[in-house]
């Protein structure tokens, strides 16, 4: 085999291994050495072919656990699939950029400083991964630290960090793992290297069981009886008139069937209401039947004498060119409207259109039927027997700074309602579902997770995730939710750790760049000696 045959396998293995490493494949194990295959085929390579094949292995990754992109546009937007794969590549590649700039600017920094990778690649990780958050539309999908989810007692130090801390910690691992295994350096780099590894693994496990233990020990300040209906609607009949009836009916037997088993409070999924759900009486005359399911719900919670918090559309009557919010309610047992929450992050091209302009036909052909959605502006803290309850709509819970300021803003409990019907049995409800578990680990605040046809779960404030409900049936789960008089470090100074390693990271790209290094010769080995890899192995 030639040796571009032999770098470029071991690129598309270092990416499979990546996306196995997430649910629902969950072999979790092997982030911890997927990028050790991608090191070993770049070893000493040029840093513009190191982009290339940087680039490669995130591609690879990405299309792994982003395959189910093209469900949604092919099964309910009637995009036909060999259309439909488009924007998964497109999205693959993008997010594929983020591996390659994050790759080589360690590297870059690492060889023109001469400092060893094993600093230089988790700090440019965290920082790529803070920009991919925010920059340009914000999809912070599957970031490194959350293959990491089911490792309870280590993702504990989260609530310091940040779930980029996790990733960092990951990165760091590879480049040990590497650097030891094929003596990428001098003894003495690669001792010091492996004590530091051993020493902040057993750090993180002991401070992670200490932890656990302690917020299990600590008294509750309240709790309340929760029920979380899945109404397992199917997407192609939900927002279907004639269907209606029907899906009201199952949640309004379930939340009857909820309160006698003594539930305190009904969650409903994101948009259950499959109505227009407004504030007040003043619907236009052609939703006179959405004023009426309007009246229905609020009776059905005088009824039940609980409050009801439910995911419904409503119109934008505030803005004078129309549209949508999807917006969260909360009904008292009383039968009054206690507050909404209007989405704050909504879907690109999902439940909004990023460029509507530029893209023109193309795009609107795509998301025929979704549906243009507005913003919400602010947050909102909703109150039950005592509680405060932060709302987080569908993938919201996937961005961590959006959490932890409704947690800082005074939520005690977490509330993630959504609907991930639209991805069939694929791996997007249980991806959905990690992330979601790492904002507890964060900010050590339980969640009610609460999903159309699953998966349902309470999340516990260490991120274990409890009482998973299976996935495309119907039923409610009624658990106890207490909450603790807990703010953590990253609650209070938010993304600082990866804000820290954006900083060095620009920092050391500019120092490199204004101090630039002759590229190492055969005689004066790199910090990282090139691999030459050929048919009859490496040499």
């Amino acid at each position: 085999m030639s040796p571009r045959l032999s770098r470029t396998a071991l690129v598309i293995a270092s990416g499979l291994a990546l996306a196995l490493a997430f649910p629902k494949f969950d072999f979790n194990l092997l982030a911890w050495v997927a990028f050790v295959p991608f090191f070993y085929a770049t070893d000493g390579e040029p840093l513009w072919r190191l982009l290339g094949w940087a680039w490669l292995q995130g591609l690879v990754a990405f299309l792994g656990s982003l395959y189910w992109i093209p469900i949604p546009l092919h099964n309910f937007a009637d995009v036909p699939m060999s259309l439909a794969i488009i924007p998964m590549f497109l999205l693959a590649g993008i997010m594929a950029a983020y591996t390659a700039i994050a790759l080589s600017a360690g590297e870059f920094v690492a060889r023109r400083l001469r400092i060893s990778p094993v600093v230089t690649l988790p700090i440019a990780w965290a920082a790529l991964e803070l920009i991919r958050t925010h920059f340009p539309i914000g999809f912070p999908w599957n970031l490194l630290g959350y293959a990491a989810y089911k490792n309870i007692e280590l993702i504990q130090f989260a609530e310091i960090t940040g779930v980029y801390g996790i990733s960092a910690l990951i990165m760091f691992f590879n480049a040990v793992v590497y650097q030891v295994a094929f003596r990428r350096a001098s003894y003495r780099v690669q001792t010091a290297s492996l004590t530091a590894l051993t020493a902040i693994m057993l750090l993180l496990f002991g401070f992670g069981a200490w932890r656990i233990a302690n917020v299990r020990n600590m008294p509750t300040d309240g709790s309340f009886k929760v029920a979380m209906v899945q109404g397992n609607i199917p997407q192609s009949l939900k927002w279907d008139p004639n269907f209606l009836p029907q899906s009201f009916k199952v949640y309004e037997t379930e939340t009857a069937k909820a309160v006698e088993r003594g539930a305190d409070l009904v969650v409903w999924p994101e948009a259950a209401a499959a109505f227009l759900f407004q504030p007040d009486h003043s619907y236009p005359p052609e939703d006179a039947i959405d004023r009426e399911y309007r009246d229905t719900l609020l009776q059905l919670a005088r009824n039940t004498g609980k409050p009801i918090l439910f995911g419904a559309p409503a119109l934008a009557t505030n803005n004078p060119n129309g549209g949508f919010y999807n917006r969260a309610y909360l009904v008292s047992g009383s039968g009054q409207i206690e507050g909404w929450y209007d989405k704050m992050i909504l879907v690109p091209f999902g439940e909004y259109v990023p460029g509507r302009e530029v893209f023109g036909y193309i795009v609107n052909r795509v998301v025929q039927g979704f549906g243009d959605m507005i913003p919400g502006t602010h947050q909102t803290i909703f109150e039950v027997d005592g509680a405060k309850l932060g709302v987080l709509i569908c993938y919201e819970s996937i961005f961590p700074d959006l959490t932890r300021r409704e947690v800082k803003d005074g939520a005690d409990v977490l509330v993630n309602i959504t609907n991930d019907a639209w991805y069939g049995e694929s791996s997007a409800p249980y991806q959905a579902l990690a992330m979601a578990a790492m904002r507890s680990a964060e900010t050590k605040v339980p969640m009610i997770r609460a999903a159309n046809t699953g998966i349902s779960a309470i999340i516990s404030p260490t991120g274990a995730i409890t009482f998973p409900t299976p996935l495309f049936k119907r039923g409610t789960e009624i658990e106890n939710v207490g909450w603790r008089p807990v703010r953590t470090v990253y609650t209070v100074v938010g993304d600082l750790f990866s804000q820290i390693c954006l900083v060095l990271t620009i920092a050391g790209l500019a120092m490199g760049w204004l101090r630039p290094r002759p590229e190492p010769v055969a005689d004066e080995p790199p910090v990282m000696p090139r691999a030459a890899i050929s048919g009859n192995g490496r040499r």
